[in-house]
């Protein structure tokens, strides 16, 4: 890296880990989430703008720190509401890797208005990622 573009980078860092999480769904429908060490979540939902009561898909790449896709991780994903202290009404699961470093989410569904919190955990034989996603619907 070069020297002239570490402020840019510290921005970029900044702008990824504390704005972008927190979203709110009609202002779009794309959620992108940075871990801890620089890897990014990036999640496609099927119903855009994310609504109330609709069972739905993600689909989610995951890129390491240098950007290349991270194939073949186990990524398990929580939700809920922490304002209401309790979870989503529904258990998604990822039901395949549907190309390299690309996982299918299904039995997405938020009942309520208000502000949701989603969990990605990222495992792989070398180490494991977590990544948190704040929202209102």
């Amino acid at each position: 890296m070069h020297l002239n573009h570490y402020p840019l980078t510290i921005i970029s860092y900044l702008f990824y880990s504390v704005i972008v999480p927190t979203i709110h769904a009609e202002e779009s429908p794309d959620i992108v989430v940075e871990t801890a060490s620089g890897w990014t979540i990036h999640i496609d939902s099927e119903v855009s703008p994310l609504r109330i009561n609709q069972i739905h898909s993600w689909r989610i790449e995951i890129r390491d720190s240098n950007s290349a896709l991270v194939p073949n991780a186990l990524l398990e994903v929580e939700g809920g509401m922490p304002d209401h202290n309790h979870g989503l009404p529904t258990q998604p699961r990822v039901t395949a890797e549907i190309a390299p470093g690309t996982y299918l989410l299904q039995g997405v569904r938020f009942h309520m208005p208000g502000r949701w919190r989603m969990q990605f955990i990222i495992s792989t034989k070398d180490q494991e990622e977590i990544g948190i996603a704040s929202f209102e619907l």
